[in-house]
């Protein structure tokens, strides 16, 4: 595969990750269930939309070194920015790792019987964002990247004739 056709596969991969994410997000939002299957689809939709804009290797027949692709932030509002911000560091802290850092965890050490023992205390609530805001984010984002995807199409279908 040439840089150029990996680019624009990465590009439709990346719209097909936002899809599946707002399907599983509406799908969440028509059920009024609450387990852990639903917890699973919420984080795995959230994964779903991060993807994209992580680091995704590819490597050309024609080049010996390998093309990191991501999508850059994207042009949106102020608000969405920060949507955008918080489900990267969700990614990156809490569903991919287990960041110490969001937890602000204080360790406590008692003796009983004898014994040492230790427990703990963290920050319990995880930031989440809502549904609605995520799919309204995933909307305005594929609207622009469907515009941006003709514009690649024509111009790789132009490499290809040339």
């Amino acid at each position: 595969m040439t840089a150029s056709e990996e680019d624009y596969v990465h590009y439709v991969e990346c719209i097909d990750s936002l899809n599946r994410a707002w399907w599983i997000l509406q799908k969440l939002r028509e059920t009024t269930q609450r387990d852990a299957i639903t917890a699973a689809a919420f984080r795995f939709a959230l994964v779903e939309y991060a993807k994209s804009y992580k680091g995704s290797d590819g490597i050309c027949r024609n080049q010996k070194k390998r093309n990191a692709y991501k999508l850059p932030t994207p042009s949106l509002s102020v608000e969405d920015l920060v949507l955008h911000q918080q489900i990267l560091n969700l990614r990156d802290q809490v569903l991919a790792h287990s960041d110490m850092t969001w937890k602000e965890a204080r360790v406590y050490l008692n003796s009983y019987e004898g014994k040492l023992h230790a427990s703990f205390m963290s920050n319990g609530d995880l930031p989440f964002p809502e549904i609605d805001a995520v799919i309204g984010l995933i909307e305005r984002t594929l609207e622009i990247m469907k515009i941006e995807e003709a514009r690649r199409l024509e111009a790789f279908a132009k490499t290809i004739s040339s």
